[in-house]
């Protein structure tokens, strides 16, 4: 399943997470851990490491988690020093402490987002999104090749400028790199040396 390219529903939640970060980017608040996972993604793609999304969600999280420990300090101090003395006073510290909350709230949704939305369906599918990326619904590096399909490297009168030798070289380190199967390559050894 790490090889195989996300379900219309796992980019669905890819999307919706996208969607939901719109309006923390907007007020500037979100840009940053924002920047996080687009750089991890970036990353990931330079480098071919998924690693980098997974420390990317992580930062995000730990950057999400500051204003959240903040906010509950100050909902915990507003609440420490409620005063029923002053009705005024009283409802002005309970309407900060409720928005305190609130915001905690929407702070934890974010992790929880970033975490169910983003990184679970990459995950779930990593080995496809480092080789193909994350909305490609085919391979970029397509090893599979037809029985009856001729091998377009030394199809035509390009040979002939080359060497077997030079051809049969160039085809064992593509097979030794990884480019080509055993198969790929013994059809072409077999078609090079038929040619000789």
């Amino acid at each position: 399943m790490k090889d195989q390219p996300l379900s219309s529903n796992e980019l669905s939640k890819i999307v919706i997470f996208v969607l939901l970060s719109i309006p923390s980017i907007v007020f500037l608040v979100g840009i940053i851990p924002a920047l996080f996972l687009v750089f991890g993604v970036f990353m990931m793609k330079k480098s071919g490491d998924f690693s980098h999304v997974e420390t990317a969600v992580r930062n995000y999280n730990y950057y999400v988690s500051v204003p959240l420990v903040f906010l509950v300090v100050l909902a915990l101090y507003n609440m420490s020093n409620l005063s029923p003395k002053s009705s005024y006073r009283y409802d002005n510290e309970i309407s900060q402490i409720i928005i305190c909350l609130v915001f905690v709230g929407v702070c934890i949704l974010y992790m929880f987002f970033a975490s169910k939305l983003f990184l679970s369906p990459l995950a779930a599918h990593s080995e496809w999104v480092v080789n193909n990326g994350i909305f490609s619904g085919k391979r970029k590096n397509s090893n599979a090749t037809d029985d009856n399909s001729n091998i377009d490297i030394i199809k035509g009168e390009r040979l002939r400028s080359f060497s077997v030798a030079d051809e049969l070289i160039k085809w064992a380190k593509l097979k030794e790199d990884g480019h080509i199967t055993e198969q790929e390559f013994n059809d072409a050894r077999k078609k090079l040396l038929q040619r000789n």
